[in-house]
């Protein structure tokens, strides 16, 4: 196998950011390996020259992947040479039964690997790890595996032959589970440094601004993340920005980034974000990593000049989410309807769980204070995450408040509704009180009824009764001051409401009331508006509602109206 010498790859590929560990025949470390954009595929020509091929012939039913396994075993195959044996083939995710397809036979020479470099799976004990929602594969080889550099590609290689029901590694089904070996150990035969691409300074290197990186020094990226950092964490992503992050290239290779220079965000979408500050990757390196994983997106510097351009660019070039301008309210709850302001809103493409992700940025001018607790926690239980900002920051969620308690009356009917009601208002009803009605001194007998409730308010009483009495009883309690409310027996609801209170002179009215969050200013961040009887007794008013509402909405409302809530 004969490369045609190219310019050296040190010249091509930039500063000591990145770590090219090339596995393949000591030769394919020479100066002279091509760095064009169609490197990943000179990587491949070892298999694809003048090698062994053998022709199968597609079945019904069959899948590219399929055919892989059961004609060349678990070794991984690159879909790219396929491409080259199969030029006629225009898409191999499009087989029909009938085609031909040209196959490699395995030779011994193809991978040169160490004999104890991997084992077989039949020979090595493993244990079950479920694949969490912001897993990717690099995180679990560093994390879970404390692989070393060196080690990356090996134990890669080692989890797709352990898990070959897994098509791509790149994208971990959350929930799923997935083999790792049992008692991970440095496998053998694999001490190979990457090799590291810098730029020498006798070396000129070349003025192609396309495929050359720019080396201009830059302080760590970690001040940089600013407001980046507390949004991404929100999205349920990671951002990794110490240490290196090792990006396999199939079975040849493996990319290595000092992720203090260029921090990496990962989200739960799958997509995986280089913030390239420094402007170091060269379009031939990022061209070489997106033919092999297609998730993987970057951002230049001019695309990260501040936190709301760089956060717009990790967001639009991700796979499930949005970033837009907000330019109207979004409906938190249709009643009490509960209307936010944000300025920008992040939004996910696919419902999850049946509901569509929403993060709200909030911008506060120097003057404006933060949501009250209530109003986040209510915001957030709603599906709306909140992220304030102010002076480039995110502003520190506070602490939650203590849970507020709602009054329900809808399971009470009659007296026991009457009486309820009344005790919130702050009176103090008296339930089966003895009332004379004829006294032995004055009239020559007793006779007594009994109330089923008494109210006494001031100089006044009120006899509040399910049974009728007779006229004659009714009207020497009227001249004694006792004024009498016959109620249905089962009664309750607005039209009872609203007629006992006003028969116990306690003022009650129907109105929508409206809470604004800031209570002044030009512009609100949140409003909510809602249908109520409102009733007063002291000096605190009771809203009454008739509709469900949580402790959140609860706490959030109770916080702004000045009065309690009962619902009925």
């Amino acid at each position: 196998m004969r490369y045609t010498p190219n310019l050296p790859l040190t010249t091509r590929w930039g500063t000591a950011v990145i770590a090219l560990a090339l596995l393949l025949s000591p030769a394919l470390l020479s100066p002279a390996f091509s760095a064009r954009e169609d490197s990943a595929s000179l990587l491949l020509q070892k298999t694809a020259g003048h090698r062994k091929t053998r022709l199968y012939v597609v079945k019904k039913g069959d899948f590219l992947t399929g055919i892989f396994r059961s004609q060349l075993g678990d070794e991984p195959v690159p879909t790219a040479l396929i491409r080259q044996l199969n030029p006629e083939i225009r898409d191999l995710n499009r087989i029909y039964p009938g085609q031909r397809l040209l196959l490699p036979v395995r030779e011994m020479t193809d991978l040169p690997e160490s004999s104890n470099a991997i084992r077989k799976e039949s020979d090595l004990p493993v244990r079950a790890y479920h694949i969490q929602e912001t897993d990717s594969i690099s995180r679990i080889i560093l994390v879970e595996l404390n692989a070393g550099p060196e080690e990356v590609l090996p134990t890669y290689r080692l989890l797709r032959q352990l898990n070959p029901d897994i098509a791509d590694m790149n994208n971990l089904p959350p929930g799923r589970l997935l083999k790792l070996p049992q008692n991970f150990s440095r496998p053998e035969g694999t001490t190979t440094a990457p090799m590291q691409t810098a730029v020498r300074p006798e070396e000129k290197p070349q003025t192609d601004a396309a495929a050359i990186m720019k080396p201009a020094p830059a302080p760590s990226a970690e001040g940089l993340l600013g407001l980046i950092r507390p949004v991404i964490s929100r999205m349920k992503g990671t951002i990794t920005a110490a240490g290196n992050y090792f990006i396999p290239l199939k079975d040849t290779a493996q990319v290595t980034i000092d992720c203090s220079l260029i921090p990496v965000v990962e989200l739960d979408d799958g997509s995986t974000l280089l913030l390239d500050f420094g402007n170091r990757l060269s379009e031939n390196l990022k061209g070489l990593i997106t033919q092999y994983w297609t998730n993987y997106a970057f951002l230049s510097a001019e695309e990260l000049r501040d936190d709301l351009t760089s956060l717009q660019g990790i967001i639009r070039r991700s796979r499930n989410y949005t970033i837009a301008h907000a330019d109207r309210p979004l409906a938190v709850t249709s009643k009490p309807e509960i209307l936010a302001f944000p300025d920008w809103v992040i939004a996910g493409k696919k419902a999850v769980g049946g509901k569509l992700y929403r993060q709200g940025l909030f911008l506060l001018g120097d003057s404006e204070k933060p949501f009250p607790t209530e109003a986040l926690i209510f915001l957030e239980k709603n599906g709306l995450i909140v992220t304030e900002i102010t002076t480039g920051s995110a502003v520190t969620s506070p602490t939650p408040p203590s849970t507020s308690v709602i009054l329900d009356l809808r399971e009470l009917k009659g007296i026991a509704f009457a009486e309820q009601l009344l005790k919130t208002l702050g009176e103090t009803p008296v339930k089966n009180a003895g009332i004379v009605i004829f006294d032995q001194a004055r009239d020559g007998f007793n006779l007594s009824i009994t109330a089923d409730l008494l109210l006494q308010k001031g100089e006044k009483r009120f006899l509040i009764q399910t049974k009728r009495l007779p006229e004659q009883f009714i009207r020497i309690l009227k001249d004694e001051g006792t004024e009498v409310f016959l109620m249905r027996e089962n009664g309750s609801g607005r039209s009872l409401i609203e007629e006992l209170l006003q028969r116990l002179n306690i003022p009650i009215s129907f109105g929508h009331f409206s809470v604004r969050i800031p209570e002044e200013g030009s512009r609100p961040r949140l409003t909510s508006t809602f249908p109520a009887l409102r009733a007063m007794s002291g000096g605190e008013p009771l809203y009454l509602i008739d509709f469900d509402i949580s402790v959140d909405g609860l706490s959030l409302l109770q916080g702004r109206l000045g009065g309690r809530i009962a619902k009925y």
